[in-house]
């Protein structure tokens, strides 16, 4: 499942964290690269203390919104970083890595810290396997997929793409899975708005909470 939403964090939050960083605090990203992927990369991370304090405020937005939480269910964190794209960079296709710091990494996610008007490029396209497909991704707006895709960042051409990146593992491993648990759990809570507490809704009840115990890996 790859999973596009709006606005999961607020705006003024966004505003408010990224007027706190500068220039100068922003090393090469190649630093924190696999071997391979050193090759095509290239772009800016945020480093130092402020780099911890702003990607943990920003999961724990994230962690409040239930849609997010729905399309993740996350067991561990493996890694997040701040990263920038200036005119003339991009990050080539690559395979993230399988394991980060420890931790099995099923689910990818980007999350936009830059209005879509102030830069021009750094379309996110993921490889699937119908074709490619790209995403812009404005303030706020983060996207979800599993991470056993190829994907790349295409150059910025204009501007300064400022993003969040990070990698989850999963209480639910496979991501098939994952998409069936995210699919009855909205549907349930459609039956819930519609018509309450319903046969259909305690029906919908059991089977998601059964599919959880059969595939939770806890």
């Amino acid at each position: 499942m790859i999973l596009h939403i709006q606005k999961a964090v607020d705006e003024a939050v966004i505003d408010s964290l990224v007027a706190g960083l500068s220039a100068e605090q922003f090393g090469d990203g190649k630093v924190t690269a696999g071997w391979a992927a050193k090759e095509v990369k290239n772009n800016q991370q945020l480093t130092g203390k402020k780099a911890k304090a702003a990607t943990d405020l920003l999961l724990e937005k994230l962690h409040t919104n239930l849609l997010v939480q729905s399309a993740m269910r996350p067991k561990h964190v493996a890694r997040c970083s701040i990263n920038r794209y200036e005119p003339g960079q991009y990050y080539g296709t690559h395979m993230d890595d399988s394991l980060m710091n420890g931790v099995r990494t099923d689910i990818s996610f980007t999350l936009g810290l830059s209005e879509l008007d102030t830069f021009e490029g750094g379309e996110l396209v993921i490889e699937d396997t119908s074709s490619e497909r790209s995403w812009r991704l404005g303030k706020g707006d983060i996207l979800i997929y599993p991470s056993h895709y190829l994907h790349r960042v295409n150059e910025v051409t204009q501007g300064a793409r400022l993003a969040m990146i990070g990698w989850i593992q999963s209480v639910i491993k496979h991501p098939s899975h994952r998409e069936l648990l995210f699919d009855v759990e909205q549907s349930l809570k459609a039956e819930f708005d519609a018509n309450g507490k319903s046969e259909n809704f305690d029906r919908l009840t059991k089977v998601f909470h059964n599919l959880m115990r059969e595939w939770a890996d806890i």
